[in-house]
């Protein structure tokens, strides 16, 4: 982990559809007041790729920090070439959120245009980060509601509630398998914001990559069909390499767009050039 200016580098069963109607509460922060995010740069990647139009995640922050060498990081990631799979055991590596409220107040890092990612292990975890985070007034914060490096899925039963009290807007990401019931409570506390869809848990880690695209995109149809599916935000990501695959996100339901391991290649330091037909592509549903 090391500083490059404002940029920060480290390598840190779907249930069924309900039929519930929702309780109407408004978030604190109108996501309607969101400038528009096209392509969104997942975490942990946003950290170190920041293209100019595209909206960066930083993180996975947790309370705490979570060490670990770069070199013993790296080798948890594995790239399988015929599938075109990844599949990784970092388990949210990260300097622990007050690295970035420090950065944050030396004006090291501006967050107003960036979307900050968190995880907690428990009630005092995540309301303390709702906490902190809120008052640095970033674009947006994200729920990391599971990794499947760091235990099971889980969250207070006042999570929720308790986000849509925050001072900034939330977004939920989902885990790809049994998010039904985390949906509709995220729901029924107002927050209407999701991110389809985290790593697929498997033996040796988390799966990401195109074997993750058809349950992403099934995640996101599955909240689309739901009774309060027309109200939400939905970004959807997983194994976007090409602008026919952005394609397939709009149709299946997603308003944004969001890049991850596509990022796994030093290049995108140096040049993002490449990634343009996939801005394009992005902005030209929004």
């Amino acid at each position: 982990m090391f500083d490059r200016g404002n940029t920060m580098v480290w390598m840190s069963a779907n249930s069924a559809r309900s039929s519930r109607a929702p309780q109407v509460i408004l978030n604190s922060v109108e996501l309607a007041q969101l400038p528009t995010l096209p392509l969104v740069i997942s975490a942990p990647f946003g950290n170190y790729v920041q293209p100019t139009g595209a909206t960066a995640t930083l993180g996975t922050f947790t309370l705490e920090p979570r060490p670990g060498r770069l070199w013993r990081v790296l080798s948890t990631v594995r790239y399988y070439r015929r599938l075109g799979a990844w599949v990784n055991r970092i388990g949210l590596r990260n300097p622990g959120v007050r690295w970035l409220l420090d950065h944050v107040a030396a004006k090291k890092i501006d967050v107003s245009d960036k979307i900050i990612s968190i995880h907690g292990f428990n009630a005092d975890q995540w309301f303390g980060l709702l906490d902190q985070i809120g008052h640095i007034r970033p674009l947006a914060i994200e729920l990391n509601m599971s990794c499947p490096n760091v235990g099971q899925i889980d969250w207070p039963t006042d999570l929720f509630a308790r986000a849509n009290k925050c001072a900034a807007a939330i977004i939920v990401k989902l885990p790809p398998v049994h998010y039904g019931t985390m949906a509709d409570q995220a729901v029924d506390h107002g927050l209407k914001f999701f991110h389809c869809c985290n790593t697929l848990p498997i033996p040796i880690g988390g799966l990401s990559g195109l074997p993750l695209k058809p349950v992403a995109l099934q995640c996101i149809r599955d909240l689309r069909c739901r009774s309060y599916g027309n109200d939400l935000t939905i970004i959807g990501g997983g194994g976007i390499r090409e602008p026919r695959d952005i394609d397939e996100y709009h149709n299946a339901g997603a308003n944004h767009f969001a890049l991850g391991t596509k990022l796994m290649n030093p290049r995108y330091l140096f040049s993002h050039r490449p990634l343009k037909p996939l801005f394009q592509r992005a902005q030209s549903y929004s």
